[in-house]
Formats: C-alpha cells, structure tokens, sequence
C-alpha cells in the first residue's frame, strides 16, 4: 500500500512538475509588442526622446526593405510583415483601403458564410478576395495571415489597437486598418483588439484627427495583459504624411512636435509596462512620401528586447548585410521569439550585430544605397550607351574601311579602337570604385570615372601597342577581383553602381545578375588570350575554372545558380576546346550532366549550410510545393525577361551584338573565319562565351542583362581585332607599294 501511494505520489510529482515546467517555459518567452509608425524617417524616430535616449544606451537598430507584390505601399508591406512572403491586396474600394471591422452580429453572420469561420474579435470582411488575389494575380503566391495562424494554433492570441484612418480631397473618412494584415490569420482574423473606436477629434492635429493616446495607453494595458502579441498602429504619423501638402512649413513643425511629443509620452508607458523577456518592435511599415519620391526607399526598425544588452544594427539571412533586413523577416522573427517557424515563410530571422556607433553606421550605409540609386540609371545609361554607340561607329568604319580616306584612315581607326576599348574597362571599374567607400552622387561618379582613367593608363603603359595583351589584362583583374570580393563576403558587389540595390531586393548579396555575365566573358576571354600567349599551361586554366566557378556559386560565396548554369556550361566547353576535343551530341550530353551535377551539389551544401541562399530557397520550395514550383520559377523568369525586352537599357548591347556578330561572319571577308585562324585559342574563347551567353538568357530571370555584359569580352576584343587587321593591311599595303 506504501509502495502504491509513492508511486501515485511520484506521478502526480512530475505531471505538475511538468505543467509548471510548460508554464514557465511559455511565460519566459515573454510577449511582443509591435509598434507601427509608418512614414516616419530614422532621423525622426531619433527625435522622439523616448526612442533616441534608449537607443543611445541599448537595442538594435535596421533599414527594412519595404517590398511588397503587384506594387509598394503601406498595405502590402505590413501583409508581407505577416504572409509567407511578399503580398499583394485586393483593394477594390478607395474609401475602404481594407475592410477591416470589429463585427456586429450582422457583420459576423456574413463574415462566417463567405470564410466558413467563426468571425473573432476584429475580422477582415475581405479575406477570401485578398488571398484570392495572391494566387491569381501575385507573382509570388504568397498565403496572407502565416503569422497569426501559426500563433494561433500555438495556443498564442494577437491583439491590433490603432488606427491610420483619414480624410480623403471630398471630405469622406477612409478606414485605414492595415495593421491588422500583420497579425490575423489564414482568414483574416484577429483575436482582441480595438480598430474602430481609438480616435478622438482634434483640430490642431492631421485631417483633424488623432490618436486619443489616454484610450491607447489603457487599451494597451489590458491587451497586454490577455493576448501575448500586440500590434499598435500609432497612426498620427500617417496622416500627418498624408497632410503635409496642406501645410506651411511651420504649421508643419508645429503639428510633427505636437505628434511626436504625444507618441513619446505613449512609449514610455509602453517601456515602464513590458516584462523581462518582452521584445518591443518600432518599425516604419513604409517611408514618407518625400522620402519614396527621393528613392529613399528604406524604413526603419528598432528591436529593444528587455532580457538582450547592448546595441548596435540588425541584420538578417535574408541581406546578409549589416543594418539591412527585409519586411518579410519580421514575422518570422517574432514567430521565433515564441520558438515557432513555419517551412513556407521565405524570411529569416534577425540577428544582432554589435555596433557603438550603430546610427552612423545606418546613416552612412544608407547615404550610399540612396546616391547609388540616384546615378544608377544615369551612369550605366550612360555606359550602355557609349559602349553601343562605339560599336556601331566601328562596325560602320570597318564595312566601309574601303572608302575611308588613307590620310583619315589611320587616326580614325586608332581613336575608335581606344573608345570601344573603354568599354571592356568599365565592369572594372565599377568593382574598384567602392574601395573608396565613398556616399555622395558626385563623388561616387568621380570615382568610377576616374579608376576607368587609372585603370586605362596602367593597362597602356603596362602593354603599349598591344591591344589583346591590354584587354586580357584588364579582364583577368577583373575576374580575380570578383572572385576574391565573393570570398571575402562581396563588400564591392553590395557597393557597387552596375551591381543589385537593396531597396530592390530583388538580391541583397552574391553575385547579381550584371556580373555574372562579366564573370563568363572575363574569365574565358583572360584565359584565351594567356593561352594564347603560352603564359600558362592548360592545366592551370582548367583549375581556375573550377575557382571561380565555386567562388561564383557557393551559398556562402557568389550565391549565383544562373551563374553555376551558365558558367559551368561554358567553363567546361572552353575546356574540351581548349584541349583540342571534339565537341559532339555526346560531349553536349555529357556537359548537360555536368551542370546538373554542380548545381544537386550547390543545392545539398546550401540546404545542408542551415541559412540558404537563393537556390536552397528554390528547393526548398520545391519540396513544399511540389514540381509545379518550377513552373512558377521559370514563368516568372520569361516574364522578367520579357519586361527587360522592352524597358532595359542593356537590351541595346544584346541587339548591336548580335548585328556585329551577323556582319561580320560575312563580311569584310568573312572576318570570322580569318580571327578563327590567326587567333585560334581566343576564338574558341569566343564561342564558349556565347554558349554562356545563350544559355544564361534561358535560366536566368535577368538573362538579358547577363547575357548583355558577357557579350562585351566577345564583340570588344573582336572589334579592336579587325580594326587592327584592316590596319595592318594598310601598313602592308603601303610598303608593298613603296617597294
């Protein structure tokens, strides 16, 4: 009987021993509070005294990229903030951005018959319409509500407080509730909170609306004390975005003082309120309209986490760049800080990265992405456009090279051959040109122009007349440039003009799409001419290869799978050629299964790698969603490319190219065929690099683009090629005939 009770002693011991255990590892988790004040700057955060006092002593700070799909703004930002990935919206009504409400009976009956769910505290009435969109319309398929789902089914309740409504050029009061995107679930819902009835009439304040902050405070309180992740949208700083252009400039300051004092005295309640174990988020879901307008098009996010010490930048492996994180690792961070994740959210959690002089570091970081973004278009326009146009008037010198005056022949020829050959300079150039870590428009422009001349000079005094020594030189930095920045984690890729934006996002680190045709063309056209040379024995080449083909495609590396394709194919072509090899079905095949085989081992070490990059994410989306994902992939590549037919610049070089090529297969003399024979090894360089050029157009959602840039290490070398052949018959010519 003694045993007995021990026994059932013993039992109940560790029943509640492990029911205390659950609890205490549940409340130790502590609670989120997530804090919206869209269109609000870093500077301007910095001035609420609440937030620039703390950030001094404590918390991690960040610029978020604000992406969302089918368009940018504050709506599908915070969607994104909650969904698996970047989203869209279905806003069908301009007076109801979306149709967010606190149901009343009616309300709840129609909500239930259209989701087939019981309707919770705040619903959106329009859920099946915005999921709709994602699927139909969206080019990423993403699932709205991923976040608040995934609590929910946790046993986790969210709460939304707050909102932006204003009034719109007529007088009529649109519901702006957006906020509620981050924290409902799968069917729109959000368990408590308070959307409807949290402003009060104001006068001196936007639209004559504000927060009515003494309700906010208490409101807060309460849903602190019942749900476990809250999401307040301090919509003040919306609306007084959306009001400035009624404003003077003092009116203006009057009313953002008035705001941010109000805001300050909130936040402070909010920091007296929250538990050890809480993390309180202040985001900008989207920058202002001036700042948008400016292309500064990062909003900030702060992350005071009470249990975590010290400060510094934030930063994700989703950028893998100090300071810079995206809109979708904001869910997936919270999520972690309730030790949940979901296999189909493609952002990351943040990490911390500790940084004294964390605001300076964002400020100048920032001051760089945004001047690069202003002279972006500008100086690779401009670039695109010298290169063409010097590839026109050449290929028109050389079929009309007959008709050209003796006496203007020469200088012409030797004038044109030194312009096209600043073209095959400039992707250098631009790699270089960060070293100087330099952040305004003019002296980042003053950079790239003046390393282009250093680099010229160098080149031309290092080789003087011989123009393929020149260009192989230059090709070959370049290369071992890019190859030795992706070791060292592609600091001048991420600075770099010709190079990805992280206010695009469309790629964060790696190699972009720009220089992974430069890494093709470079690399088969240095080694074609050292070859050529005789400067280095075939085996050395091949070796490099294999170099620069891991440095381009490692997850940790270049993070390029077009670049893995593409150079793969064309390294290995060059290779057989290079050797002597007859290329047949058999060796195409066989190149074929190569490629496969590099790419199924890039893709097991990313996975394996437990943060992966681009490809990891391709296969692992393959693995959620089955083969289908390929489809989407490749849909959303031909549809890229097609977009890049008809709006890029870079299209320019792809149609000269192709042109020059056609002309000169044919003419003057079947030019082709006489390179092919005095310069052998170059030549098959030639053709490797256009099999690349081929097949990243095909896999590459930016092929144009790299295809373009490859292109240069072909047509530069083979214009200034014929230009010298067609001199140096001049030259032959003219001592035949002095004989």
């Amino acid at each position: 009987m003694f045993r007995k009770f021990i026994s059932i002693l013993a039992s109940l011991f560790i029943i509640f021993s492990s029911a205390f255990s659950t609890v205490n590892a549940e409340s130790a988790r502590g609670k989120v509070i997530f804090i919206n004040m869209s269109r609000t700057s870093l500077e301007n955060m910095m001035n609420i005294k609440e937030i620039g006092n703390r950030v001094e002593k404590e918390g991690y700070v960040g610029l978020m990229n604000i992406k969302g799909d089918q368009g940018n703004d504050d709506a599908r930002s915070l969607a994104t903030m909650g969904a698996t990935g970047r989203s869209t919206i279905a806003q069908f009504d301009k007076k109801v951005a979306v149709d967010f409400v606190q149901p009343n009976v009616a309300e709840a009956k129609e909500y239930e018959a259209s989701t087939g769910k019981k309707a919770k505290k705040i619903v959106n009435m329009e859920a099946n319409r915005s999921s709709n969109e994602n699927i139909e319309k969206g080019e990423f398929e993403s699932t709205l509500g991923m976040v608040g789902q995934i609590l929910s089914e946790n046993g986790y309740k969210t709460s939304v407080i707050g909102n932006a409504d204003y009034v719109d050029f007529d007088g009529q009061l649109v519901k702006n509730r957006n906020i509620a995107f981050a924290a409902m679930d799968n069917y729109g819902r959000v368990d408590d909170g308070n959307i409807d009835d949290i402003n009060i009439k104001d006068n001196s304040m936007p639209f004559g609306i504000s927060t009515d902050y003494k309700k906010l405070k208490a409101e807060t309180k309460e849903l602190y004390k019942n749900t476990d992740a809250i999401y307040v949208d301090l919509g003040d700083t919306y609306r007084l975005d959306e009001y400035k252009m009624n404003l003077n400039e003092n009116t203006y300051a009057k009313m953002k003082a008035r705001t941010y004092s109000r805001i300050n005295s909130y936040l402070k309640e909010v920091f007296s309120m929250v538990g050890e174990n809480d993390t309180v988020y202040i985001v900008s879901a989207f920058p202002s309209n001036l700042d948008y307008s400016n292309k500064k098009r990062l909003s900030p996010v702060m992350k005071f986490s009470k249990g975590v010490s010290g400060k510094g930048v934030l930063t994700s492996a989703t950028t893998r760049r100090d300071g810079i994180i995206a809109n979708m690792d904001i869910g997936v961070d919270i999520l972690n800080h309730f030790g949940l994740s979901n296999e189909m959210m493609i952002g990351r959690t943040i990490s911390n990265v500790e940084k004294e002089n964390n605001i300076k570091f964002l400020q100048k970081e920032y001051s760089k992405i945004n001047s690069a973004a202003l002279i972006r278009a500008g100086v690779v326009n401009t670039f695109v456009g010298v290169v063409s146009a010097s590839w026109v008037i050449g290929l028109i010198a050389v079929l009309l090279a007959k008709r050209i005056a003796p006496k203007y022949k020469d200088k012409l020829f030797t004038i044109l051959k030194e312009l096209i050959k600043f073209g095959i300079i400039m992707p250098l150039s631009f790699m270089v040109a960060p070293i100087f870590n330099f952040s305004g428009q003019v002296s980042m422009s003053l950079a790239v122009i003046g390393v282009t001349f250093l680099i010229y000079f160098i080149a031309k005094a290092m080789f003087k007349d011989d123009d393929l020594k020149q260009m192989g030189f230059i090709a070959l930095v370049t290369i071992v440039l890019i190859a030795v920045d992706a070791v060292f984690g592609t600091y001048l890729m991420k600075n770099n003009i010709m190079s990805y934006d992280a206010m695009v996002g469309a790629r964060y680190y790696g190699i972009g799409n720009e220089y992974e045709g430069v890494t093709i063309g470079s690399a088969v056209f240095a080694f074609a001419v050292l070859l050529y040379y005789k400067k280095i024995p075939k085996w050395v080449a091949a070796a490099s290869f294999g170099v620069i083909l891991i440095t381009s495609a490692y997850p940790s590396m270049g993070a390029n799978v077009g670049g893995a394709i593409s150079e793969c194919a064309a390294y290995l072509l060059f290779v057989l050629l290079m050797y002597n090899v007859k290329v047949d079905w058999k060796k195409i095949v066989g190149i074929g299964l190569a490629v496969v085989a590099v790419v199924g081992v890039f893709a097991f070490m990313d996975l394996s790698s437990g943060s992966p990059s681009h490809l990891g994410l391709f296969v692992q989306q393959i693995m959620l969603n089955g083969p289908g994902e390929i489809v989407l992939t490749f849909t959303r590549k031909i549809q890229m490319n097609v977009k890049l037919a008809q709006t890029s610049v870079w299209v320019n070089i792809l149609i000269v190219g192709i042109v020059i090529i056609a002309a000169l297969i044919f003419k003057p003399n079947k030019h082709f065929r006489v390179i092919a024979g005095k310069y052998p090894m170059v030549f098959r360089g030639f053709v490797a690099a256009m099999v690349g050029c081929i097949i990243t157009l095909l896999v590459n959602d930016s092929g144009i683009v790299a295809a373009s840039t490859a292109s240069i290490y072909i047509l530069i070398p083979v214009m200034i090629i014929t230009i010298n052949m067609i001199l140096n018959e001049d030259k032959k010519e003219k001592i035949d005939a002095n004989r």
